[in-house]
């Protein structure tokens, strides 16, 4: 999308370039009078004379070439200064209403055509510089959309995927998904699995997807549709309940079979079998790149019973996913009813159920050890719920699958944080981050300057001080033009509060260790989102925008 700024921006640099008066006449006079002197024969006086005169005029020569040069300094300089305000200004202006005048629009046009054609050609190179600056190339379209980014340095095709209905509230975590994928450049394709979309649902939510994410983001950001899975049916197919969360292992195979789709004459083999799956829940913000190698210690935390045996890299037969506090309780459940009287679920000990399969989101794996997994999944998870109908029946269901299938999981507890102060997710490498300015790198963070944790699950809620992010208290509209922006921490809110204060509760102590953890998902969340509703606002709204930071969800009543 053509942004208006640049053309203001590029506009300066052309009418502030200096023209200057040729020296061309000075030299070609002194020439002059050298011919003149010799052809006169050359009396003594006159000679002398006439090299007076040509010292004088290089003496002055020297000067206005001096004199330009320091003037070029000069207006250079103030070029410079120009563009750093101007640069200040655009960034806090809405482009659509950005005018800018300076004295250089003044200039006159007696520029010769060749002048005019340089300077047209320094414009647009730095109309391209410009662009680039804010993630656009010289016709607007985003530069992340790179056939370099459809496959991962490690030469492998990589599919991260999310389930979601077509509510309002998972709209606004959906574009907020995607933008983190595209601000950490995610390699490979990012599809949100939407089900159960009514017919005006889905019409609405393909054009805006066209329009808000895969004409700008790229294509490789998809949205696939399935039919309405969430239904809880008795024994005579009667629909009695719903249970959203069926719509996670019943999208994942309607996507395999039916995006990816089979090799032809075959109804067995997947295409792209050996490409790799990352399933993660929408609620959920990538502060680095998902990929399948985990061979680079400095990269993850694994718990220490995780460590025998340990597997670095995904393969056929090798998952990987985040570790949850699961235990092995889905072991008693009725599993002869669940997955059959020769399971090989039954046969899991104690110690191998702890070991492997206490696993959640993100999940990653080949196509083919997903697909697999997709169908003993979708098969067990109305009979778990049957017997466990309450929050968590499809992750139980999700780990018998696996048992069942002798398809162990190496467990990595870095994949996540989440739930504040609660072992086996990536909370040491937040506590080993550094005080100083830590908001402000939660904010934005570089993982290689400092290891992160790979994604942040805001599933909980999150309170420093009178600083507070839950996902139930976010308003939906956000990605909207007149919008305002969350309202930010100071940059010392970790290192001088010790207290939290949620909306509705008492104001209770924290411990620098938990302010700690508290403040890096706060800080985190607020500016993931206001880098997401920036992004959204750049590229989408025309008049005036409300870029004001005064939304703060502890004072929304």
């Amino acid at each position: 999308m053509f942004n208006p700024s640049l053309k203001q921006r590029g506009r300066i640099r052309q009418n502030v370039q200096p023209t200057f008066g040729s020296s061309n006449g000075t030299m070609n006079q002194v020439k002059q009078e050298k011919g003149r002197g010799g052809s006169g024969g050359g009396g003594g006086p006159a000679l002398a004379l006439l090299l007076l005169g040509v010292f004088i005029l290089a003496g002055l020569f020297f000067v206005e070439q001096s004199t330009h040069g320091s003037l070029r300094e000069r207006i250079h300089q103030q070029q410079q200064e120009k563009r750093n305000k101007q640069t200040v200004i655009l960034n806090d202006i809405p482009n659509d209403v950005v005018k800018i005048t300076t004295e250089d629009d003044k200039d006159d046009m007696s520029i010769s055509s060749r002048q005019q054609e340089q300077q047209e050609q320094q414009q647009e190179q730095q109309e391209l510089e410009q662009s680039q600056e804010l993630g656009t190339d010289s016709d607007g379209q985003n530069i992340y959309n790179d056939s370099n980014l459809k496959s991962a340095q490690d030469g492998r095709m990589y599919h991260l995927i999310f389930s979601t209905d077509c509510s309002e509230f998972q709209h606004w975590q959906s574009y907020l998904l995607f933008h983190s994928a595209l601000k950490v450049q995610q390699p490979g394709t990012v599809t949100r699995i939407a089900s159960g979309c009514k017919d005006d649902e889905k019409i609405q939510l393909q054009q805006w997807h066209k329009e808000h994410i895969s004409n700008v983001m790229g294509e490789r950001f998809m949205v696939h549709f399935t039919p309405h899975f969430s239904g809880v049916k008795d024994e005579n197919g009667e629909t009695v309940g719903d249970y959203k969360f069926f719509n996670k292992p019943f999208g994942l195979r309607h996507w395999l079979e039916n995006a990816l789709g089979f090799v032809p004459g075959s109804s067995q083999v997947l295409n792209q079998e050996d490409d790799v799956v990352i399933l993660i829940d929408p609620d959920m913000v990538l502060l680095r790149p998902i990929t399948g190698d985990f061979s680079n210690d400095r990269d993850v935390v694994i718990g220490r019973r995780h460590l025998e045996n340990r597997k670095y890299k995904v393969d056929h037969g090798s998952p990987f996913a985040q570790k949850y506090g699961l235990g092995t309780q889905w072991r008693s459940f009725h599993l002869s009813d669940i997955a059959g009287p020769d399971s090989p679920a039954l046969e899991v000990s104690q110690a191998d159920g702890a070991a492997f399969y206490p696993v959640g989101p993100p999940y990653i794996g080949t196509v083919r050890d997903m697909h697999s997994i997709s169908l003993k999944w979708t098969e067990f998870v109305p009979k778990v719920h049957k017997e466990y109908p309450y929050l968590l029946a499809e992750m139980y269901a999700f780990c018998i699958a696996a048992a069942h299938l002798k398809l162990p999981f190496q467990l990595i507890d870095s994949l996540m944080i989440s739930n504040v102060g609660v072992g086996g997710e990536g909370w040491p490498m937040v506590d080993k981050l550094p005080e100083e300015n830590l908001c402000e790198f939660a904010k934005r963070p570089q993982h290689d300057i400092h290891p992160v944790p790979t994604v942040i699950h805001y599933c909980q809620r999150y309170t420093i001080g009178e600083w507070f992010f839950s996902k139930r208290r976010m308003v939906k509209d956000f990605f909207e033009c007149d919008s305002p922006l969350l309202e930010e921490p100071p940059m010392d809110v970790i290192q001088t509060t010790d207290y939290k204060h949620p909306p509705g509760g008492s104001r209770t102590e924290l411990d620098p260790k938990n302010a700690k953890m508290e403040g890096f998902v706060v800080c985190g969340m607020i500016g993931a989102l206001n880098d997401a509703a920036m992004y959204f606002k750049e590229h989408h709204c025309d008049g005036a925008v409300n870029f004001e930071k005064t939304l703060n969800l502890n004072q929304l009543h």
